[in-house]
């Protein structure tokens, strides 16, 4: 393959922060899919790394790696802000957290009301976790 037509193959991949529902489904991406992606990009901004495509149910890697032939991060995402007090698992699992700190602040919620700063949010978390979600939390409102 000359590099001409790598080229030409690398540009006409679609940008996952911006295409719209039809030229994802034009490209042969299952409604399903396409539907996930646009809830995770209403939900948390966007994606920054594809990657994060794992993040959403139902996309494992053979998937992932199917949905790569056809998607990339062309553009950087303008995140969401999370409030944790209030967000669902599914919403949690989008920005990045585990299962175990998932089921962490769960069980702080229940026990606390809430969760009132960095301070604690940090003691719930890992270190990387924390790191990359740190300056997108709001701590207002109650569960």
């Amino acid at each position: 393959m000359s590099s001409q037509n790598m080229q030409n193959e690398k540009e006409e991949l679609l940008d996952i922060n911006k295409a719209s529902e039809q030229d994802m489904l034009g490209r042969k991406i299952s409604k399903s899919y396409v539907a996930k992606i646009m809830e995770y990009r209403e939900i948390t901004g966007g994606f920054d790394k594809l990657e994060d495509l794992k993040r959403i149910k139902g996309i494992g890697d053979a998937t992932y790696q199917k949905l790569s032939k056809f998607l990339k991060v062309g553009s950087a995402p303008t995140k969401k802000i999370l409030n944790i007090n209030s967000a669902d698992e599914i919403t949690l699992k989008y920005y990045g957290l585990s299962k175990k700190e998932i089921k962490k602040i769960q069980t702080y919620l229940d026990k606390n009301d809430r969760i009132t700063d960095n301070i604690e949010f940090q003691k719930l978390v890992k270190k990387k976790t924390y790191e990359e979600l740190k300056d997108l939390i709001n701590y207002g409102g109650k569960k």
